[in-house]
């Protein structure tokens, strides 16, 4: 049934479709350099409702009250790109409908984290119909990170957070594969029933016309029918993942430099060097972060056997909000490792 109802609002014309559905308004929160700035969204709309320093002064009940006006609403802790990853990953197609499934499985190969230590959420990004791929956004957040934050808003008597957004996209971080969606509250249900009443009456009308008609003999065919289907449908479902695994292990050895340079990277950075932004194209690396010695990471990875022709791509900078130096390298892949 949930199936049809989220099929049958896609089909309807945009003007109707606030007549029968409308998203749950929600409260963001921003924490960055001991301040938390609100916002109220609805109905893809948002409105700035200020910045708050955290002190002993401050009052959430207070805000939250002003903000929402007597409405109820959601609470959503938002990421930047300094808090959360962002990455693209290119899947076979047979995996779209389950795409954070999968990259929950390969999390650890994806990214330089693993399923137990972040907060993450994928979704499909385009899909390739000619090369049956799908291209999936992922975005990632370091465990620590997110429950230091839950914890502060916590003792600042914050509620209990119901999502974790980044980057203002429309993500929900979640730990593992159990997260909770949220679903989208019916605005009025009076005519949605109305529609499903119809709907189901000019169908099921013609049948029953038919089955008084036909009798027995078109009842046994309709469930031979619906088991040979049912039947084909999982024949289907298994050729499908057979075929998914096998481009994946194809994948695997035709090209695994992708993976490996992610995973090698986290192995040769240091720990007071956090990585903001990693592109790479071809056998070319380019690396965006922060770190607290940023001119020793060419040696570093120079040293590295999986680098070379390690570079500075823009000079240096001070970030006065973390005192840490901002840095963009670039180096380029060992050929005999890929």
């Amino acid at each position: 049934m949930s199936w049809w109802g989220d099929n049958l609002y896609r089909g309807l014309p945009s003007a109707l479709r606030s007549l029968f559905r409308a998203s749950q308004p929600s409260l963001a929160l921003y924490m960055a350099n001991e301040r938390l700035a609100l916002s109220w969204q609805q109905d893809g709309k948002r409105r700035e409702c200020g910045e708050f320093v955290l002190d002993s002064a401050f009052d959430f009940s207070r805000i939250a009250k002003k903000a929402a006006r007597s409405r109820n609403y959601q609470l959503k802790l938002e990421l930047d790109e300094k808090q959360a990853l962002h990455l693209q990953h290119t899947f076979p197609e047979g995996v779209q409908d389950n795409i954070k499934q999968v990259v929950g499985y390969q999390l650890d190969r994806i990214t330089p984290f693993t399923l137990d230590n972040a907060y993450f959420d994928a979704k499909v990004a385009k899909h390739d119909k000619a090369n049956k791929q799908v291209i999936a956004d992922i975005y990632i957040s370091p465990k620590q990170h997110i429950e230091q934050y839950l914890n502060k808003l916590r003792h600042l008597g914050v509620p209990e957070i119901q999502v974790i957004s980044a980057m203002a996209s429309p993500t929900q971080l979640t730990r593992g594969l159990s997260g909770n969606a949220t679903a989208p509250v019916a605005a009025s249900l009076i005519p949605f029933y109305l529609f499903l009443l119809a709907l189901t009456a000019s169908l099921i009308a013609p049948i029953w016309y038919k089955d008084r008609r036909l009798g027995q003999i078109d009842e046994a065919i309709a469930s031979l029918q619906q088991q040979a289907s049912a039947q084909i449908e999982v024949r289907d479902k298994l050729l499908a993942a057979e075929e998914a695994l096998s481009f994946i292990g194809e994948k695997r050895k035709t090209a695994p430099v992708m993976l490996d340079v992610v995973e090698h990277l986290s192995m040769e950075i240091p720990p007071h060097t956090w990585v903001e932004r990693l592109e790479i194209t071809g056998n070319q690396v380019q690396i965006r972060g922060e770190s607290e010695q940023a001119l020793s990471l060419i040696d570093t990875l120079e040293v590295s056997p999986y680098f070379e022709a390690v570079s500075f791509k823009s000079p240096v900078t001070r970030n006065p909000s973390t005192g840490k130096d901002k840095f963009h390298l670039q180096a380029t892949v060992e050929a005999a490792h890929e």
